[in-house]
């Protein structure tokens, strides 16, 4: 019980660490209480000298995503499913700018895609990747 107990405090010390030295945190926020409520995932904290903080989330299936923190920005790698480009086409332009961008740099040998989050229709495009990598790892076979 005590290492439980333990591990949650020093998450909770992480996480406010990294939010303090985070301009918009609150959208990292409303990204991590999204994904914790839907996934029910397991977060890796992780911290390195010259990276700084990652955050790793995965379910029990692989990995969802990764949160890389930067100075004034957060980014989310998501792993980019094989189905990504005839699912996402038909949305592009109602995703925000920052989604267009990267999404004309995809391939069909894509294996992910990073996006940049500093607003909110950036972190709801982010949330969706992740629903379609959820979606992927649930359902090998799309």
């Amino acid at each position: 019980m005590k290492s439980d107990h333990s591990r949650t405090n020093n998450e909770t010390r992480e996480l406010q660490e990294i939010f303090s030295g985070l301009p918009n945190s609150q959208y990292l926020k409303i990204l991590l209480a999204q994904v914790i409520r839907h996934y029910d995932p397991e977060i890796k904290y992780i911290f390195q000298k010259h990276v700084g903080w990652q955050l790793v989330i995965k379910q029990s299936e692989g990995l969802l995503c990764r949160i890389k923190i930067h100075k004034d920005y957060f980014s989310v790698v998501t792993p980019f499913p094989d189905f990504g480009i005839k699912y996402l086409t038909p949305m592009v332009q109602v995703m925000s700018l920052e989604f267009k961008e990267k999404f004309e740099e995809v391939t069909e040998n894509t294996q992910q895609i990073e996006m940049k989050v500093t607003n909110e229709e950036e972190m709801e495009d982010v949330i969706f990747l992740i629903s379609l990598q959820a979606k992927k790892l649930r359902n090998p076979v799309v």
